[in-house]
């Protein structure tokens, strides 16, 4: 079973210093031993299952609540068991039941049941609440989720569509009930307990420093599954934001896990660290500069195609994300779909090449032109000047945004460039607060490109279409897909629509890329699959003898 726990990035811990720690407490004894300690670049943001906004939130989340269904992913995803014990479609493969464990509780003793996973699926709904997983519930009857008894939970849906779709759109990680009732549906993000959240998983949230670092332990309350007992004593979170800073600390034995780590840096640890060994999670993780759309200077899909062919992509890719042996970690993206849904992916799709002068033409087709010689494209008094934005303390991001501001201006567009506080960062794109960014999705395993691509309804933003994308067309094939049970048929749907989207370029599409990261040595069972770099994480463990730190 998946307990997925994605490290954010960077870490320092005042407890956990170096090799002069006295010896360890925990070295012997058959409980739980060791502490990992991570590096994290950003601090959490908030922990509810349906107000997060960010990968490593939700991978924490996956460690602290017990989902209904875990999953395996070979070409496609899997589910199976976690808080669901069984489950069963109708014959007409609109109703989901799922009977749930009777041994599972909250960390404060309450039993986790069915009127929590109804209450969950009802704040969703709540407008209040502006949860970006409200297309979970877009297919859902009025009445689902209904409870039929304190195990038993039924999902009905408008229409059957593929049914991992549909057990993914009933998989999130249930509130407690007893917990958020009577809370401001407005202010859940802030609320205590989504910030220290109940645990009904097998590890606890303990330690919330903010700006600093967070801990989480095993949950000695957890009731559930014995295999799923972690084997560490405790994950420490340390909050550092600058890269250099990270890959330091990693390096000096500071921190014991980072993920992101740059192609150039993977060389140098390789031959210099040899106590660090490299693992790669696969095509997960893609980059991309998103155009917004609101923005006069990027309403026309022709201008957006302009700046794609003016972008020297495999230049890029050459200089960041290829080793000193020529191996290159990554591979032009054409959507957001990611490879490793082989059947899904269209790897048909021809990207986009590098032509400058083809980009010059159609711009000037479109009326730009450098009318007072200044090297700036204008059109009616108007410079081809925008800001492009990235999260602080992402050196590839930061240096991709240097290679795209040197090709554009060569034909004749001015970049500014922005670097924001990662939280803060991705405030602005669901905000749409911003004009170009330079940003990046860890990919479903299941295909529903509406979370991304699909359009706002009246009154309800789609706050992760971060670009205010809306072709009908495009609409027109993901309702499609969606309503499509059989996942064989869906796939020439899916790859028509990755086609569309690619047409519009409301991205820049640049790569998906292998997230490498670097482990110490004297952590062992440490899987490492493309669903998250911490699958898992309740088997990893240290030997009595290579144990760090006496806390």
């Amino acid at each position: 079973m998946r307990r997925a726990l994605a490290p954010l990035l960077s870490l320092a811990l005042a407890a956990c210093g170096g090799s002069s720690a006295p010896a360890p407490a925990d070295a012997g004894g058959s409980g739980p031993r060791g502490t990992l300690v991570v590096a994290s670049q950003s601090d959490i943001g908030n922990l509810n299952p349906i107000t997060y906004e960010t990968a490593f939130d939700a991978n924490i989340l996956s460690n602290v609540i017990m989902p209904l269904f875990d999953s395996t992913l070979d070409c496609a995803l899997t589910l199976t068991p976690a808080l669901a014990t069984s489950w069963s479609f109708d014959e007409a493969g609109t109703t989901l039941t799922v009977s749930l464990r009777d041994d599972l509780t909250w960390s404060d003793g309450v039993k986790v049941t069915a009127h929590d996973v109804a209450y969950t699926y009802e704040l969703v709904r709540n407008p209040a609440v502006a949860s970006p997983r409200l297309g979970f519930v877009q297919h859902f009857t009025p009445d689902s989720p209904r409870v039929i008894d304190d195990h038993t939970v039924a999902f009905s849906f408008t229409k059957a569509y593929d049914r991992t779709t549909m057990m993914s759109h009933a998989n999130l990680g249930p509130l407690p009930k007893h917990a958020f009732e009577g809370a401001d549906p407005g202010a859940l993000r802030g609320h205590p307990v989504s910030m220290k959240p109940l645990a009904s998983g097998p590890w606890i949230l303990t330690t919330h420093e903010r700006g600093s670092r967070w801990i989480v332990e095993p949950n000695t309350a957890y009731s559930g599954d014995a295999a799923l007992k972690p084997s560490l004593r405790r994950v420490v979170f340390r909050v550092i934001p600058e890269y250099a800073t990270r890959l330091t600390e990693l390096r000096n034995g500071g921190v014991d896990l980072m993920e992101g780590i740059n192609i150039e840096d993977v060389d140098d640890l390789r031959a210099n660290h040899p106590d660090i060994r490299i693992a790669s999670r696969g095509y997960r993780t893609s980059d991309y500069i998103g155009w917004n759309s609101t923005n006069p200077l990027f309403a026309d899909k022709e201008v957006r195609k302009a700046l794609t062919l003016a972008i020297d992509i495999d230049a890029m890719i050459g200089k960041l994300l290829t080793g000193n042996d020529g191996t290159r970690y990554a591979k032009k993206a054409t959507g957001t779909v990611t490879p490793e849904l082989c059947k899904a992916y269209d790897d048909s799709l021809a990207a986009l090449p590098h032509d400058p002068d083809q980009a010059r033409a159609i711009l000037a087709a479109k009326g730009w032109a450098d009318t007072n010689g200044d090297g700036i494209l204008d059109k009616d008094g108007t410079p081809f000047r925008f800001t492009l934005a990235t999260n602080a303390g992402n050196k590839r991001r930061a240096d991709a945004s240097i290679l795209v501001q040197a090709d554009l201006r060569k034909v004749g567009i001015d970049v500014q460039l922005s670097v924001l506080e990662s939280n803060s960062f991705f405030e602005t794109l669901r905000k749409r607060e911003y004009e170009a960014a330079l940003a990046g999705w860890a990919a479903a395993l299941f295909v529903d490109p509406s979370a991304i691509w699909g359009a706002d309804q009246p009154g309800k933003r789609n706050e992760f279409n971060f670009t205010a994308y809306n072709n009908p067309a495009a609409q027109a094939l993901i309702d499609r897909g969606l309503a499509e049970p059989d996942p064989d048929k869906a796939l020439p749907i899916w790859k028509e629509l990755q086609q569309v989207i690619y047409e519009d370029q409301p991205y820049t599409f640049l790569w998906w890329r292998e997230e490498l990261a670097g482990i110490h040595n004297r952590f062992e069972n440490t899987e490492i699959t493309p669903q998250n770099l911490l699958d898992d994480l309740h088997a990893w463990s240290v030997p009595a003898d290579k144990v760090k730190y006496a806390r």
